[in-house]
């Protein structure tokens, strides 16, 4: 097992977040930004897939024909792949995904040489068009969405996240994936202020900033709301988002914002509007702690109790019989079980209704709808949206069609999809809200923090594309891992130990395959895999609580080292980053000076 720092947040900056409700108007111009920014975003991508499109052929082009042929036969390969997983044949899966394994290392070993010979090529005529300075396609592209009436800041959002997307599918050996608006649950708008270390709050709670403006008429509380301006697109075309805001807590005193976001979310057939402020402090956020003990690790995983779901092993010393489980409250898994179920009877309720259409006569159909009507019928019906139906309604209401039983479909649905989406709304937040305040009751007992960390990516995997084989993680264990959503209690114990100044830890290895009474090997004696039994001792022990002790007994003869290895790492990473704001500052007043030269006037 090896020992790591673990990384916490940046105490220094915090997003606060209030209700918006905006005028009916504000809201229409706010959804054209909005679109501005999909478009612009999908532009990128399609750009970005050209140049990717472009670098691979020309990567093939120069490998060699015993490359190209390699590439045909995965193609072939990987067509037949899909076609048997289609059908569910899984010795076709697994006899083409042996077939095709050793083809995929031949081609990558050859196409690894052709870049790395060509790597100046490739930089020179592919990559450099990829980025943000202005000789860049993508930055260009950019300035044209700016100049069509898209906000500043808010094109350079989307430049950096299709960039992001950029980099990650690049790491895959593809490119990134457009954008569906209809898939989107949330949408943002910025503003950035470019003023050295932001704009103090005062200047949006008076009203004296002309691109943000937080007038609180009636003090801060629960129900005390005040005026709302929020500039949108260029500051040529002079057009705000106006409404109210819920000033339900205070802004600090003496801080400054650098940035600002109006951001748009669906809950169910619903939207709702919020405006974050990105908030840096004068010093970084400390919370008063008591005594502490020394230690305590974690165990983390997501197995299903009828008392709730065990989402951690906590222990705070060598024994496991000591550790404690933490189990997520039973009501949560209620609720979002609740909100599946309200899904099921949606989708249920769709392919009935999909059935009927399926029925109709199109001959009777007006012609703008035959389209969308025949788009239906040849879908297959779990890939028909509810959405495309709820466009189908309008659509017919528009040419004064009645479609058998699509108005009460749409009436039906709609109060289902607002069931479901508010149900799993308060479910998500009250498991949220635990996993906070558990997070920080841990942060400010103890003096250090050690988890191990789950990767999560391979367990979302019904199938291994390399060997065609069904992976070992079952449907339902799949599914509570997206109930306990462990990164979530993660993310909330590294800003509650950068919130406490408490010690972060990371263990990197198996914790799960050794006894922590006497080190001997264990194998799995329950049904579920949650008991362990001791080889050597004969001791059956919980797999969470063993490997919390198994934890808290690698950190512990070591302890006072590890804490001070991780202050002296805190330091060294805000030394660095105060040397990377002097260097920033240094660069813009020299780019100051230098347009101040070449324009004296």
């Amino acid at each position: 097992m090896q020992i790591d720092i673990g990384k916490v947040p940046d105490g220094e900056i915090l997003v606060y977040e209030y209700g918006v409700r905006l005028d009916k108007e504000s809201q229409k111009l706010a959804g054209d930004q909005i679109t501005l920014a999909r478009r612009l975003y999908n532009d990128l991508v399609a750009a970005i897939r050209d140049i990717v499109n472009g670098l691979q052929a020309y990567v093939l082009s120069q490998a060699g024909s015993a490359a190209n042929d390699l590439q045909r036969k995965i193609l072939a390969l990987g067509t037949a792949f899909e076609a048997a997983r289609a059908r569910g044949d899984r010795e076709a899966m697994k006899r083409i995904a042996d077939e095709r394994r050793p083809l995929w290392r031949e081609l990558g070993d050859a196409l690894r040489e052709t870049r790395r010979v060509h790597r100046a090529a490739l930089q020179r005529d592919y990559l450099s068009r990829i980025g943000k300075n202005a000789t860049c396609e993508t930055y260009r592209i950019r300035c044209q969405a700016v100049a069509g009436g898209l906000g500043w800041a808010t094109a350079n959002a989307v430049l950096d996240a299709a960039l992001i997307a950029f980099r990650k599918s690049l790491a895959h050996g593809r490119a990134p994936r457009f954008s569906c608006g209809a898939d989107k649950v949330r949408d943002t708008l910025t503003l950035q202020f470019t003023a050295a270390g932001g704009v103090g709050v005062d200047a949006f709670l008076t009203g004296r900033h002309g691109e943000l403006s937080l007038l609180p008429t009636n003090g801060c509380g629960p129900r005390c709301y005040g005026e709302f301006k929020f500039r949108l697109g260029t500051a040529r075309a002079a057009s705000y988002a106006t409404g109210t805001w819920q000033y339900h807590r205070p802004l600090p005193a003496g801080t400054h914002v650098s940035a600002a976001r109006l951001v748009r979310r669906r809950i169910g057939k619903d939207y709702r509007w919020f405006v974050q402020l990105v908030v840096r402090l004068p010093a970084p956020v400390r919370i008063p702690c008591g005594q502490r003990q020394p230690l305590v690790a974690l165990h983390f995983g997501w197995s299903a109790d009828l008392a709730g779901r065990r989402v951690a092993g906590i222990a705070d010393g060598p024994e496991p019989e000591l550790a404690r489980i933490l189990q997520l409250p039973v009501a949560v898994e209620a609720g979002l079980e609740r909100a599946a179920a309200i899904q099921g009877e949606r989708d249920l309720a769709r392919d009935e209704l999909v059935s009927r259409i399926r029925a109709v006569d199109l001959a009777a159909i007006p012609v703008p709808l035959l389209e969308d009507i025949k788009l239906v019928r040849r879908l297959p019906v779990q890939h028909v949206a509810q959405s495309r139906l709820h466009r189908l309604f309008w659509l017919s209401q528009n040419e004064g069609v009645e479609l058998a039983g699509l108005a009460a479909w749409r009436n039906e649905d709609r109060l289902r999809w607002q069931a479901a989406a508010h149900l799993g709304k308060r479910a998500r937040n009250a498991r949220r809200d635990f996993y906070r305040n558990e997070a920080l009751r841990l942060a400010c007992s103890y003096d250090a923090v050690v988890i191990q960390p789950l990767d999560l990516s391979e367990t979302a995997e019904k199938v291994d594309g390399r060997t065609g084989e069904p992976t070992d993680m079952a449907r339902k264990a799949r599914s509570g891992r997206v109930v306990a959503a462990i990164y979530e209690f993660e993310s909330a114990i590294r800003w509650a130990c950068a919130k406490a100044g408490t010690a972060l830890l990371e263990l990197i290895g198996k914790t799960a395959r050794r006894c922590s009474l006497c080190g001997g090997s264990v194998r799995a004696a329950g049904k579920n895999g949650q008991v362990l039994h001791c080889n050597a001792c004969g001791a059956d022990l919980d797999r969470k609580m063993n490997g919390a002790a198994l934890a808290w007994q690698a950190v512990a003869p070591d302890l006072d080292g590890w804490i001070a290895k991780f202050r002296s790492e805190q330091e060294l990473v805000m030394l660095e980053k105060h040397k990377a704001l002097i260097e920033r500052k240094e660069r813009q007043a020299a780019g100051r000076r230098q347009a101040h030269a070449s324009h004296p006037d």
